[in-house]
């Protein structure tokens, strides 16, 4: 056994990785429903934004257009929207983020899924399938 892989560094969490972003819709365990003009509210406490929702599954969602500056070490965001009152207030915990030229996306887990989330997911799915 050599050295070099005894001492081999420790994989940070995908949160922390600026060029990180998801190795592909295989190792995901539920499917994602796009969505489209979906616009809402994120805070991390100190910070506010506005982002656009890329997609939403059963367990996380995908934030588009963010500002850089939110979430660089935030374990947990909160996201809601003032223009869809069947969307809940979620707290969020971020998973992976990549950084471009249009701004930050990041991918998370909902950390309070509650049926009202469930209901919007699958009013989401009718509306893609229609």
């Amino acid at each position: 056994m050599s050295a070099g892989l005894l001492l081999a560094p420790t994989a940070q969490p995908h949160a922390h990785r600026a060029d990180t972003f998801p190795s592909g819709a295989d190792k995901r365990r539920h499917p994602r429903i796009p969505l489209k003009n979906t616009t809402v509210h994120v805070t991390d406490g100190c910070l506010f934004a506005t982002a656009r929702i890329g997609n939403i599954s059963p367990a996380g969602l995908c934030l588009c257009d963010l500002p850089e500056q939110l979430y660089h070490s935030a374990n947990r965001l909160t996201v809601y929207s003032s223009d869809n009152p069947g969307l809940p207030v979620l707290q969020i915990r971020p998973c992976w983020q990549h950084t471009g030229w249009g701004g930050k996306t990041i991918g998370a887990v909902i950390l309070n899924a509650t049926d009202a989330w469930r209901l919007f997911f699958v009013h989401a799915a009718g509306q893609v399938e229609a």
